[in-house]
């Protein structure tokens, strides 16, 4: 029996046919121009035809291009940034095209405008900032990387299927980069950066890979920790880390064995990654998601003596040194009793004295802040300076790597209010979907685990790192806000009365 043609959808159809035309007459233009401009256009026409006739695939080029960092990576090379940026806002515009064209109207959550409430909050704060220009820049910089990438993921995604497949662009990617990492490592060759998407500083190359597969290694350097596409090692770590659950869970749940195996193969370059960044906040993170595994019984205590004898050896392996520099942590509760005590150890004391300081502005100017990116030039070298602050003398400006401390200073109680309300929004939707669906839809509730697993992920690194390189943040943020408006729209509401009354 032949389908319904609605006016909508014969519209649609007669306005991409049109749109091809268009493009093949170009394509017709260019070839008479010149045979590079001809096989571009053609190219272009053949990206065009296959981009419609599948929607998902500008959702899936999105997501890696920005879990990569493309726009910057290329931008350096070939074009300006913004640019680039502006050109992967097309590839996902094309799902949302397709279907606002099928009258499937725009999505909009409870997320969204707590995030639209927040910029107006760093409008207001940014009109009593020191530097108007840097808060003007970072509020623009949370509205392209904050809240339209928050809109576009989340009207991008509309189905169970669109949805694990945005999750299967994650892991891959997250995988290709843990295995570039674990290249690096096992070869030693530390100045392959492959195009910057393993990024090191090389700057201090003494304790390179001294030769054999298991080394030893006396101290970490900068130059032994991978840095990924952002060159930052604990914001390497964190991109990772947050991957991790949707892995797990893909290799639990998919049917078929060979997507299995090639989940529980991602998550060991995942893991080689993760552990090649030497990252003391990762791995405390990681510590705890796995405590949390334990408890919701989704690892039992066996699994976690084989992993952790599979670890121990994966890290002797892969990362010498992680030991031994995990092992530092140790200090933080006798700093904290008594700075004076325990000496060395200048990393953690810096990020101590910034952290301080930047909790210190907050409460000097606790309702707004001070303004959007002005801790760091212009507060941050006086209050790091106070002798009931300083772990460590540091004599030039710097992040307080807390997003939590940072964001209050710039913010104040409101914006830090509303950033709480936003997550803890997410985390009580996705936690309420996965406690109706787990008795009869189980695969189900475990997509909306995976993403509370995978916020909380952020949310624990975030201790220790500030907010730069924000879309990483609200690309998972969209993906479960996605999740939720899903799994919501999988259970209609007699079914979901059914669940209910069962579970009763």
């Amino acid at each position: 029996m032949s389908s319904i043609q609605t006016p909508a959808m014969m519209g649609f159809r007669a306005a991409v046919w049109i749109a091809l035309l268009a493009v093949a007459t170009l394509s017709v233009w260019a070839i008479q121009q010149g045979v590079a401009m001809g096989l571009a256009a053609l190219a272009l026409l053949g990206a065009a035809i296959f981009m419609f006739v599948k929607p998902n695939t500008g959702t899936v080029l999105f997501l890696a291009l920005a879990y990569t960092n493309a726009p910057v990576l290329l931008g350096q090379r070939i074009a300006s940034p913004h640019l680039l940026g502006a050109a992967m806002t097309v590839l996902i515009m094309v799902p949302i095209v397709v279907h606002v064209a099928k009258r499937r109207g725009l999505v909009v959550d409870y997320s969204f405008l707590l995030m639209l409430l927040l910029l107006g909050a760093l409008a207001i704060s940014t009109m009593f900032s020191v530097d108007s220009g840097i808060a003007v820049n970072w509020v623009l910089s949370y509205l392209i990387e904050g809240v339209l990438i928050y809109v576009l993921v989340l009207n991008a995604i509309r189905n169970i299927g669109s949805l694990k497949t945005a999750m299967w662009t994650l892991i891959v990617v997250g995988a290709i980069l843990g295995g570039l990492a674990l290249y690096q490592e096992l070869l030693g060759s530390y100045r392959q950066d492959f195009g910057g998407l393993m990024q090191r500083n090389t700057e201090r190359m003494e304790n390179e890979a001294q030769g054999g597969l298991v080394r030893e290694r006396e101290s970490v350097t900068v130059s032994n920790r991978a840095g990924g596409p952002t060159g930052g090692p604990n914001r390497f770590a964190q991109i990772l880390i947050v991957i991790l659950p949707l892995a797990f869970f893909r290799a639990r749940d998919e049917r078929a064995k060979p997507l299995r195996l090639l989940a529980m193969a991602a998550a060991f370059f995942l893991l080689s990654g993760f552990f090649l960044t030497y990252s003391r906040g990762g791995f405390l993170t990681f510590a705890v998601l796995c405590a949390i595994m334990m408890a919701l019984r989704y690892i039992r205590f066996g699994h976690v003596v084989a992993g952790g004898l599979l670890g121990a050896l994966m890290v002797t392996i892969v990362a010498p040194g992680f030991y031994e520099r995990i092992d530092t942590m140790r200090v933080i509760p006798q700093l904290l009793s008594n700075r004076e005590v325990v000496s060395g150890h200048g990393a953690i004391r810096g990020r101590l004295t910034e952290t301080l300081a930047a909790l210190n502005v907050f409460f000097d100017h606790p309702v707004l802040g001070v303004g959007p990116g002005q801790f760091t030039p212009f507060y941050s070298v006086d209050y790091m300076d106070d002798p009931d602050v300083a772990f460590r003398s540091i004599a030039k400006t710097r992040r307080s790597h807390c997003l939590y401390a940072e964001l209050a200073a710039e913010t104040g109680v409101v914006g830090i209010t509303l950033f709480g309300a936003l997550v803890c929004l997410l985390l009580t939707r996705l936690w309420k979907l996965r406690m109706r669906l787990q008795q009869q839809r189980p695969e189900l509730a475990h997509l909306a685990l995976a993403f509370w697993l995978a916020i909380l992920g952020y949310l624990g690194t975030a201790w220790f790192l500030q907010l730069s390189y924000q879309r990483y943040m609200w690309i998972l943020f969209a993906l479960a806000g996605a999740a939720v408006q899903v799994l919501q729209a999988e259970v209609p509401e007699e079914e979901e009365e059914e669940i209910r009354l069962r579970a009763a």
